[in-house]
């Protein structure tokens, strides 16, 4: 699945998906600054969990562009 990515000024937000060993998928938003190191990066996770991974894209997709708007 290829990487979907925002940006806002210098923050980088991109979506990922993890799959649980319950089977279930979760999405989630690596949050980084460019210029930083990547050991920075702030990790949210989607609060619900997905039977398919493109519902946890979606959600993940939501959550990024909330976080991009709140900084």
């Amino acid at each position: 699945m290829e990487t979907v990515r925002y940006h806002k000024g210098k923050w980088r937000a991109d979506v990922q998906v993890d799959e649980l060993a319950s089977g279930k998928f979760q999405g989630l938003v690596l949050l980084l600054h460019e210029g930083r190191s990547a050991s920075e990066q702030v990790v949210h996770r989607t609060v619900d969990v997905f039977d398919t991974p493109e519902g946890a894209t979606e959600e993940a997709k939501i959550l990024a562009n909330r976080v991009l708007g709140e900084l």
